[in-house]
C-alpha cells in the first residue's frame, strides 16, 4: 500500500503560510496544506487590478470561477460554483514594457478546464485561495471526469485519482512523464509500475513510448529499447527525444551508448538540434561515468 493510502484522511495540516510561497512538488504535501481538494471544471484566470506583496515581492491577483464536481478533502462548499484566487509570479506594473524573465519552479494559477484543486479558506464560504500562491500547484485532468464509485475511503480516494490522471495520459497526445509521475507519486513505485503496465497498451504508440520513459526511470530496464527508439525517432518532438537522451544518461545500460553517440554525432543545425546534441552529450557522460563506477 502506498503511503499516502495511510495517512490521506488524516486531513492533517502543516501550516504552510500563505504569505510564504514554496513549490510543493508531492501530492501529499499539496494535501496537508489544502482545507479543500476537488476535482472541478474552472475558468480561465483573470486579473482582478489586485497587488498583492508576496515574499518580499508584488504579485498580480488573479481569480476563476470553479465549478465543484467531487470533494476528497473538506466539505462541499454550499455553493456549487466558488471563486478561487491565486497569483501570478510577477506584478504587471513592474515590467514596464519590458519582457518577463523567469526560472524557477512551475507557476500557474490553475488552468481552464478540469482541475484538481488545492484550496485554502477565506473569510468568505464561497471564496478560496489556492493553497500556496505562485507556484504550480493545481493539477490539470482530462476534459471528461473518469468513472470511478464516490468512495472517499483513502482507497477510494487513491482509486479515484489514479483513474483521472490515466484519462490525462489517454487523453493528451503530447503528454511526457507529468502524470506518470503523479501516479507513482500517488501509490509508490512498486504497485505505480504495476499500475503503470496494465493501462498502458490502452494509450496510443506515441503515449506508450512516454510511458516506456517514466518506466525505465524507475527501474524497468526492459523499457529501455522502447526509449531508445524514441530517441532515435527524428520525427519525435525534440524535447521527448532530451527525455529519453536525460533518462538514457541516468538509467541506460552499455546498450544506449552506440545509439547516444550516433546522436550527438549527428549536424545541429538548429536550435532545437542543438539543445538535444547537448542533453545528449550529457547523457553519454553520466552513463559512462556510471559504467566506469559500477565495474
Amino acid at each position: 500500500m502506498g503511503r499516502l493510502a495511510a495517512v490521506m484522511l488524516a486531513l492533517s495540516s502543516i501550516g504552510f503560510s500563505a504569505t510564504q510561497p514554496r513549490y510543493l512538488p508531492h501530492i501529499q504535501q499539496r494535501w496537508d496544506a489544502s482545507d479543500l481538494v476537488c476535482t472541478a471544471a474552472v475558468t480561465a484566470p483573470t486579473p482582478t487590478a489586485v497587488t498583492r506583496l508576496i515574499d518580499g515581492a508584488d504579485r498580480d491577483q488573479l481569480f476563476a470561477e470553479a465549478s465543484i464536481e467531487r470533494c476528497f478533502k473538506g466539505e462541499k462548499p454550499p455553493a456549487p460554483t466558488i471563486k478561487i484566487i491565486g497569483y501570478s509570479v510577477y506584478a504587471s506594473k513592474d515590467l514596464h514594457g519590458v519582457g518577463f524573465a523567469y526560472a524557477g519552479p512551475p507557476t500557474g494559477f490553475v488552468s481552464k478546464g478540469r482541475n484538481l484543486i488545492f484550496l485554502r479558506r477565506t473569510a468568505s464560504p464561497h471564496t478560496f485561495e489556492i493553497a500556496v500562491p505562485i507556484y504550480e500547484t493545481a493539477i490539470r485532468l482530462s476534459d471528461s471526469r473518469p468513472y470511478y464509485p464516490d468512495d472517499n475511503s483513502p482507497a477510494g480516494i487513491r482509486f479515484a485519482l489514479t483513474q483521472e490522471f490515466e484519462s490525462a495520459v489517454l487523453q493528451s497526445d503530447s503528454s511526457d512523464v507529468y502524470y506518470t509521475g503523479w501516479i507513482f507519486d500517488l501509490l509508490g513505485s512498486d504497485e505505480a509500475v504495476h499500475e503503470i503496465r496494465t493501462f498502458s497498451p490502452r494509450a496510443s504508440p506515441a503515449i506508450q513510448r512516454d510511458i516506456a520513459v517514466s518506466l525505465l526511470a524507475h527501474g524497468q530496464l526492459d523499457c529501455e529499447p522502447i526509449v531508445i527508439s524514441l530517441l532515435m525517432d527524428a520525427s519525435a518532438p525534440e524535447w521527448k527525444r532530451h527525455n529519453a537522451a536525460a533518462v538514457l544518461g541516468e538509467h541506460g545500460t552499455r546498450r544506449a551508448l552506440r545509439f547516444l553517440r550516433e546522436v550527438a554525432a549527428q549536424p545541429a543545425t538548429t536550435d532545437d538540434s542543438k539543445v538535444l546534441r547537448n542533453w545528449t552529450v550529457y547523457a553519454i557522460r553520466q552513463l559512462e561515468h556510471r559504467l566506469a563506477t559500477s565495474g
